[in-house]
């Protein structure tokens, strides 16, 4: 669908225009969410399908927006912007799994799932968009060996292609599962193969050495590191008071720009919920746990935090004209009760090519019991004014692999000895 920028439309116009009249800034790219005068064109928040205690949540990360596109050309030569619109779902391991079961017929489905299951898949047939597995198959690449990725993951994208060759008409009307023959065509060309399932198996292959994947991975362990962190420093000074909670973010802010030489916008937002005790099961330990269960968790974690991640990395320039609002799909009751921990505002790329710079939004009324409304505002401006001065200046890369592996077991063995 074509989409148009409103030149007389969109607000804040002139805030940003200091920033694309910069010469280094001549290829910058906003995403601008709370401030967009356009509504979404799919969802306007989050909901879930139900049965009983079986739930399958799309979450909505965009506050019922439609990202407003701000760059040089838009704001400073003030031309209109022509966009196409593109609604893709991302889904956890746990959905990947479920509709594997149901496509294929291997393994259970109690009557619940099944429920919820045909539900969502009715729902996403009259939408008609994109599933995306690439969550699912970075977890499974980091957690099997290679000829176990490729034996589970040609399975499970089978079944995906098998949802994406779909009649969707016949599937709402009757609940019947019929294959469109211009799909199956296009996949059979696409991976060089007479059915589906071999279609599923060098889909597979073809991601082995997929640095795509090597990168969320990486991302990944070091939200574990950040984890680790912010729970060592919790536990050493638990006391929830203001000037406790704005010493511990401020250390935890130190070691992101110190030790990972990156800020971490998911990770940073979360330690402040996490030292005044709002972060409930997403940070799930316990100074009594075991540590065995206490990492389990905290990986666990972090890779929530990279699912939630993965709807602001399909927002790049790269892709313009193309528009691509993704939903994170999952079943887990702590993913879809992030509620506003984790909204969009806005998301900045110096260039073409550079890493995104997400801006989240936050809940203030939750902290009025712990923080100042003054304190608080403060937070936000000192990382802000963080944010922009490590954009201007030329940083040092991120920290190494190797590096990283000394720092992840230096802090494992600290929380050993706070471990039960």
């Amino acid at each position: 669908m074509r989409d148009i920028n409103n030149v007389k439309g969109t607000r804040r116009l002139s805030l940003y225009s200091n920033i694309f009249d910069h010469p280094d800034m001549k290829d910058a790219h906003i995403f601008e969410l709370s401030n967009s005068p356009y509504k979404a064109q799919f969802y306007d928040g989050s909901f879930h399908f139900e049965s009983n205690t079986k739930k399958i949540g799309i979450v909505d990360q965009f506050q019922g927006k439609r990202p407003a596109v701000l760059n040089r050309e838009f704001v400073v030569e003030r031309k209109e912007l022509q966009f196409y619109i593109v609604h893709t779902l991302i889904l956890d391991s746990h959905i990947v799994d479920g509709l594997h079961r149901f496509i294929s017929g291997k393994g259970k489905l109690d009557i619940d799932t099944r429920v919820v299951t045909i539900d969502f898949l009715k729902h996403v047939s009259q939408l008609n968009c994109d599933y995306s597995p690439m969550f699912y198959l970075a977890e499974n690449m980091a957690k099997s060996s290679k000829e176990q990725f490729l034996k589970t993951s040609s399975e499970k994208l089978a079944s995906v292609l098998r949802l994406h060759c779909m009649e969707e008409s016949s599937f709402v009307e009757n609940e019947e599962i019929k294959y469109k023959k211009e799909a199956l065509d296009h996949y059979y060309d696409l991976y060089g193969a007479s059915n589906l399932d071999d279609c599923g198996a060098n889909w597979a292959k073809s991601l082995v050495d997929a640095q795509e994947l090597k990168y969320y991975i990486d991302l990944t362990r070091v939200s574990y590191a950040c984890l680790l962190k912010m729970v060592l420093i919790h536990f050493m000074n638990p006391a929830i008071n203001e000037k406790n909670i704005l010493a511990k973010n401020k250390e935890f802010e130190t070691f992101l720009t110190s030790e990972l030489n990156i800020l971490m916008a998911r990770e940073v937002n979360l330690a402040l919920y996490y030292f005044s005790n709002f972060a409930g099961k997403f940070v799930n330990v316990q100074p009594n746990m075991s540590f065995a269960k206490a990492v389990k968790n905290l990986k666990a974690t972090a890779w929530d935090l990279l699912l939630l991640r993965l709807p602001e990395f399909l927002l790049t320039p790269s892709n313009l004209p193309e528009i691509n609002t993704a939903y994170i799909v999952s079943s887990e009751e702590k993913l879809l009760s992030v509620g506003d921990m984790f909204n969009l505002e806005s998301i900045f790329y110096s260039d073409l090519k550079s890493n995104a710079s997400p801006k989240l939004s936050f809940n203030a009324e939750i902290f009025e019991p712990v923080i100042s409304k003054g304190k608080l505002d403060a937070v936000f401006r000192d990382r802000e004014h963080l944010s922009i001065r490590r954009l201007q200046e030329n940083l040092a890369a991120p920290i190494s692999d190797s590096k990283l592996n000394w720092l992840i077991e230096d802090l494992e063995n600290q929380l050993k000895y706070l471990c039960a």
